[in-house]
């Protein structure tokens, strides 16, 4: 009975063994499987959520892109009017000496002429600058902006801040390279209002400043 007994108790061993053993490898086999997929399938999900549900991540995006190649577009600075080529006889007839033709030292490349007035009473002087009129009204050298109208444009006339006689007056406006100036200033008392005359030489140059 004993060694029936040990039989059986091995019998049994052998069954539970035998079934744990079978039972446990593919469970364990089946089991190690699902946890396998399913790990594979958390990590999936969790990269997809890091990076906005399954939106390529920055590396990918880099490793994609396609290089752009961009040309800077260099701008050709608008030509300086030129007010010094102003012909003799346009001059002339505005009533200057053309042979009073005078070039003005002013800013690097910013050309300007004067000449004197054939009575001898005033003098002209047209200045092609890059200044704006902002730059003008903030300089504190001007004062007195009023809007005119003048060889078609939208002008400004105004005084130096330093003329408190009132014998010179500028006008001038906005062309392509910066400012249009003219400045009339009277040498004699009984020369013509300042300011009138700068708007009629301007009005007489309209065909250089359209």
């Amino acid at each position: 009975m004993s060694k029936g007994f040990l039989v059986s108790i091995a019998g049994v061993a052998l069954v539970l063994t035998g079934c744990s053993t079978t039972s446990g490898d593919k469970g364990t086999s089946a089991g190690s499987s699902s946890e396998v997929v399913t790990a594979s399938a958390t990590t999936t999900s969790a990269a997809g959520a890091e990076t906005g549900g399954g939106v390529p991540t920055a590396a990918s995006e880099s490793a994609k892109a396609t290089p752009v190649t961009t040309t800077a577009k260099a701008e050709t600075p608008a030509v300086m009017w030129n007010p010094c080529g102003i012909t003799d006889a346009d001059i002339a007839r505005l009533g200057f000496r053309a042979d009073s033709k005078q070039v003005v030292e002013g800013s690097a490349g910013e050309p300007s002429c004067r000449w004197q007035s054939t009575s001898g009473k005033s003098e002209v002087t047209i200045v092609s600058s890059r200044q704006t009129l902002q730059d003008l009204q903030n300089s504190g050298r001007y004062t007195g902006f009023t809007p005119v109208r003048a060889a078609g444009h939208d002008a400004y006339q105004y005084r130096a801040a330093q003329d408190t006689n009132k014998t010179g007056c500028y006008v001038s406006f906005a062309v392509a390279s910066g400012q249009a100036m003219f400045v009339t200033r009277n040498l004699k008392s009984d020369a013509t209002e300042p300011c009138a005359a700068t708007v009629q030489v301007v009005d007489g140059l309209t065909g250089y400043l359209n």
